[in-house]
């Protein structure tokens, strides 16, 4: 939707008046889309954090600040005119349903209006962790990579032990990164990739898989497959094997839990991201991002691209409800591609269909593209196509 439209004039008077829960790429690609089209729409941002965090570029902290992949909300808020609320919204079933016929939604002591209300918290790791040198992905969001690998190093003894456990896309990218900063550092050091799988990756074509083990191999990366993580809440966190063995987390040096996000609850939506409760659908409540799963066609992975693109699907979406038609369309998408980064000047992934695999530094460059085009859309220069 490139035309601007004046919300006003839809609303019988009032600017359209938007409220956001969840500052991620679904609710942050919803909200850009949202004030492009419709300037003089008020659009309200809920999320509990002073900053985004651009996670696709997470495991590129071991060797950078953090500050590097984190935007204000302050500076957003200027760049795209929305009012930031700093607060951990409480959402369940009927909440959802109060929302929608109060058209109205409490934080704190205050109560706020709305037209429509976009749900897009994502989703996230929430175990709880009570072992030292143990840090699962929303400890890294929080801690710096790089000093973690600093102290790694500083510690004295013979080779040290880093257990990563997950070996989905977010640990193999780690897994790389780390074996590049700790080499650079002239470390000793051992990495052992756990994963509950005897094949990595083997959601994606095998081409991929094959090729992060080959590379793994060439770098003396271990993949130890059929390992389980155990966290007990009377017990200490160790790895079960398929077979019955045990190791304690506590043996190694370093551990790092990456073994996936899940969303507190999924939201079930039409095809137009309506949420739909009991067959009834919330026609005032939207939701996007990993938080949501869509009817009908269009992609439901817990990826960025996906998440991007569901948030620009509700946002157009939600200016036709608000409009004389009240027609929504369908949410059709299909991603386009998936790429890994292996480290510097290298990747591996496929663009356009599956059967097109990509590797090295054409991957790389694919993937350092797709980046930027986020950094661009962030800055307020929108190069995505549909």
């Amino acid at each position: 939707m490139h035309d601007t439209i004046d919300s006003s004039e839809i609303q019988g008077g009032h600017p359209l008046h938007v409220i956001i829960v969840g500052g991620g790429y679904a609710g942050l690609s919803a909200l850009i889309t949202l004030r492009k089209a419709a300037p003089d729409a008020r659009i309200t941002l809920i999320d509990p954090k002073p900053w985004h965090l651009i996670i696709t570029r997470l495991h590129e902290t071991l060797h950078s600040p953090l500050e590097s992949i984190r935007i204000s909300y302050k500076a957003l808020a200027e760049r795209f005119r929305f009012d930031h609320q700093q607060y951990a919204v409480d959402i369940d079933e009927n909440r959802l349903k109060d929302w929608q016929d109060q058209r109205t939604i409490k934080i704190d002591t205050e109560t706020l209006p709305f037209d429509f209300l976009l749900i897009a918290t994502g989703a996230s790791s929430s175990m709880p962790l009570r072992q030292p040198h143990l840090y699962d992905l929303t400890a890294l969001t929080l801690n710096s990579g790089a000093e973690i690998l600093e102290r790694f190093v500083s510690n004295d003894g013979p080779e040290k032990t880093i257990n990563l456990i997950g070996g989905g896309p977010t640990g193999i990218q780690f897994a790389f990164e780390i074996d590049h900063v700790l080499k650079a550092m002239h470390a000793d050091f051992r990495l052992n990739v756990y994963d509950a799988h005897v094949k990595l990756l083997g959601q994606f074509p095998h081409a991929l898989g094959d090729y992060v083990e080959q590379r793994m191999i060439g770098k003396r990366i271990a993949f130890m497959p059929e390992w389980h993580f155990e966290n007990p809440a009377d017990q200490t966190a160790s790895l079960v094997h398929k077979q019955g063995e045990r190791r304690e987390i506590a043996d190694s040096h370093l551990t790092l839990l990456l073994t996936g996000k899940k969303p507190k609850t999924l939201w079930h939506a039409n095809s137009s991201g309506q949420v739909c409760l009991d067959k009834q659908t919330l026609t005032r409540i939207f939701t996007a991002g990993d938080c949501s799963h869509y009817d009908l066609m269009g992609s439901n992975s817990m990826t960025a691209q996906s998440a991007l693109r569901k948030g620009r699907a509700a946002a157009k979406n939600i200016l036709l409800q608000a409009g004389l038609t009240r027609f929504c369309l369908p949410y059709m998408h299909r991603d386009i591609g998936y790429v890994l980064s292996l480290g510097p000047s290298d990747a591996v992934g496929w663009v356009g269909n599956t059967g097109n695999i990509v590797k090295g530094v054409p991957a790389y460059l694919i993937k350092e593209t797709t980046e930027m085009q986020y950094d661009l859309l962030l800055s307020g220069v929108d190069s995505y196509i549909g």
